[in-house]
């Protein structure tokens, strides 16, 4: 890793405020959620490969992808091309361009009439190129072969061209002539001399004289003339084609045009090109978005992102829901029923879930960011985020406010009230489309609105489905989970009983005082029940090295205390390796492994001194292994083990006693290498959960009077000689 990667690694790090053990695994973990986002929403399913030959049949009917436009660079050149012909050229006039193309014309005639009278007579033949250079010192206009046939003119004919062909040219003057259009012009005259009456040969030399005479009268500015005509190109709009998704290019049989392929093959080049802008606006969007869903983890569940469980869960429903959206609109495109859309949505049961997985609030939150994804999704459908967004709000808030005892009918009934928020958004947006209301597309509408109630029924029948999978796959402690480990019939708390009786019973004693003082500062009273029933499970190896399950022998009299201390230590990696044998959540498994912290074995430390004769004892032996209590629950749960152990050695349970008791136990786990400074316990809280203790504890050992007659525990008459003797009362 590059230095500059490095220091923003641990700027993210210190940010987000991750454990160092955490941070390697939250890279990765976050690293691969973001990779599935990004390419979940680049991927496409649908392919768009115009196969067609200009002038065959198509082999199929070819709609568009989705909606795109183009410009139509023929189109748009061909329009271009027209308005730069309309442009006329910038013309510079040449002042005397006429009269020097009539004093061209005129000398050439007089030299003319001059060579007619002398060879009119004679024959043509003899005439050489010498004899005819003598008579034409300017530019001849006739070539040999044509002074030759000029020999035969009469003088009135001579006449008649010099005043026929003076004429045409100060014609054809009045138009403007350059070097472009020269050679055009000189094609007009041979059109004007064939309509005039005369011999063939007289009209011959008219031409041609009249062609080779005449000049160039105008200059054209190139520069100016190119200026405008770009001008004018620029000008044009260029041609824009759009194609709405789903709409026909070309039909199926149809003989296929040039156009058609230009078509095809400009919108296959325009969808490539925009996959790659889209996957980086797919990577944008997805940043922010996460980037957003990390900031309100930090803020409000700092827990999700230290537990590589509970985060992975976090970013599995996110993939889980983006996927399956992906998959359903892919599937109703292909097959042209976007109701299915509305009716398997993910949303609403993802909301579902994550209220019973995760939190309430969380999943509000994050339904609202999923929403802005779906709608990406399903390339800017509104009325399917709008309407999925909509029900699963309402399906959460029902989820959460429900009362019943019943978990599989409170998600149906959620799933039920998201359903019907799902139609009635549906009724609202169709009725905002008032145009499309009418009795012939009452059908569609009905169709479309049952799909939104029964995408709520699917919700519910996917959540309750889906549940046990999930806290299965992740271990997860949720509530119905919870409740599930709480019934005292199941197979590993039936074990307890059978196979370490003592442990069993003072397993749920440190349940009650643990939910007790649990409730009582506002922590998670379930949960630290739970935890409190399980928390010795790894007494079931050993249970008889454990004095609550001893009778007459104690087994620990065979062992040094090096070894008792290795076996009670074990307890708590056994009870680890137990409860996730039977598959119990990792949080119930994280409070088997802190509930004695790291807090020393007094007894057997002490018993290794007195056996040493004050040879120093490494202290670190008769340690538990820790962590050390990370949650309020298992800082619970580590005082309430130790108190209720203890408050079985007392010779009376009063409640001064008690009081005493609760006090010096929770003193000596402040003193013993602060056992508690992880837990965010505050002072306050400690204080109420001594109160709490005392309290439990007083009422489970509350005096009762004794039975008179024969059923009586006292001596006969008892002490006083009253049968009926009150328990003493406490000083």
């Amino acid at each position: 890793m590059s230095e500059r990667a490095a220091s923003i690694f641990s700027a993210l790090m210190r940010w987000l405020d991750l454990p160092a053990k955490r941070q390697p695994s939250f890279l990765r973990e976050f690293g691969l959620f973001f990779g599935a986002v990004v390419l979940i929403l680049f991927i496409d399913f649908t392919s768009f490969s115009p196969e067609v030959v200009e002038g065959h049949e198509a082999p199929k009917t070819i709609v568009a992808p989705r909606a795109i436009s183009f410009v139509d660079e023929r189109k748009t050149a061909e329009l271009r091309r027209l308005e730069e012909e309309r442009v006329e050229p910038v013309i510079t006039h040449i002042d005397n361009a006429e009269a020097e193309m009539l004093s061209r014309f005129s000398r050439f005639m007089g030299e003319l009439g001059r060579f007619t009278q002398d060879w009119r007579d004679r024959d043509p033949m003899e005439l050489h190129e010498e004899t005819i250079a003598s008579y034409f010192h300017s530019d001849k206009l006739l070539d040999d072969e044509g002074l030759r046939m000029s020999s035969a003119l009469s003088s009135a004919e001579i006449d008649r061209l010099n005043v026929t062909g003076r004429q045409m040219l100060l014609n054809f003057n009045q138009t403007i002539i350059t070097t472009r259009t020269l050679d055009g012009v000189r094609g007009e005259v041979k059109k004007n001399t064939d309509s005039m009456p005369g011999q063939p040969g007289f009209k011959k030399i008219l031409t041609d004289i009249v062609r080779n005479t005449l000049m160039v009268n105008s200059i054209e500015n190139e520069k100016a003339t190119r200026a405008r005509r770009e001008a004018a190109s620029r000008s044009v709009t260029p041609v824009k084609r759009s194609f709405q998704k789903g709409q026909k290019i070309v039909d199926r049989g149809v003989i296929v045009t040039a156009d058609d392929v230009y078509v095809l093959k400009t919108l296959e080049k325009q969808l490539q090109k925009n996959r790659a802008l889209a996957f980086l606006g797919n990577l944008l969007l997805a940043g922010l978005l996460l980037t957003i869903c990390l900031s309100h983890l930090r803020l409000t569940r700092h827990q999700i992102l230290k537990e590589s469980e509970l985060f992975r869960l976090t970013a599995g429903l996110w993939v889980a829901t983006l996927l399956t959206a992906k998959i359903v609109i892919a599937v109703a495109s292909a097959y042209d029923q976007m109701e299915l859309c509305l009716l398997f949505s993910p949303l609403p049961a993802i909301g579902l879930l994550m209220v019973l997985l995760l939190d309430f609030q969380l999943a509000l939150f994050h339904q609202l960011l999923l929403g802005i994804l779906l709608c990406v999704l399903a390339e800017a459908n509104a009325r399917l985020a709008i309407v999925s967004l909509l029900g699963g709000v309402l399906g959460t808030l029902t989820l959460h406010s429900s009362r019943e005892g019943n978990l599989r009918g409170m998600i149906g009934g959620a799933g039920l009230k998201a359903g019907l928020a799902n139609a009635i958004a549906l009724v609202g947006l169709l009725m905002l489309d008032a145009e499309n209301i009418n009795l012939a597309n009452l059908r569609g509408m009905l169709v479309t609105i049952a799909c939104g109630f029964g995408n709520g029924v699917v919700a519910g029948i996917a959540a309750n489905g889906v549940l046990p999978y999930v806290e299965t796959y992740f271990a997860l402690a949720t509530g119905s989970r919870l409740l599930e480990l709480a019934d005292l019939s199941q197979p590993l708390m039936k074990r307890l009983a059978e196979e370490a009786p003592g442990t069993y019973q003072h397993s749920i004693m440190v349940a009650n005082l643990s939910e007790a003082a649990a409730n009582e500062i506002n922590a998670d009273g379930l949960l630290a029940k739970i935890g409190a029933y399980f928390h010795d499970i790894g007494k079931l190896k050993r249970p008889l090295y454990f004095v609550e399950n001893q009778t007459n022998r104690n087994q620990h009299d065979q062992l040094t205390p090096y070894m008792s201390s290795l076996i009670l230590v074990g307890h708590i990696r056994d009870g680890a390796d137990l409860a996730r044998e039977y598959a119990l959540p990792e949080r119930v498994v994280s409070l088997i492994t802190q509930h004695h912290g790291t807090t020393l074995i007094s007894y057997f430390y002490e018993q290794a001194k007195t056996d040493t004769d004050g040879q120093a004892v490494s202290e670190e032996r008769f340690r538990y292994p820790g962590p050390k209590p990370q949650t309020k629950e298992a800082a619970i749960i580590m005082l309430a083990d130790a108190v209720e152990a203890a408050s079985r050695t007392l010779p009376q349970h009063t409640h001064s006693r008690i009081e005493g008791l609760v006090k010096k136990i929770v003193e000596n786990k402040l003193n013993d290498e602060n056992q508690l400074d992880e837990s965010d316990l505050t002072l306050k809280d400690i204080e109420r959960i001594e109160q709490t203790f005392i309290r439990v504890l007083t009422s489970m050992y509350h005096g009762r009077i004794d039975y008179p007659g024969k059923l009586s525990n006292q001596p006969k008459g008892g002490p006083d000689g009253n049968p009926h003797q009150q328990p003493p009362k406490e000083d």
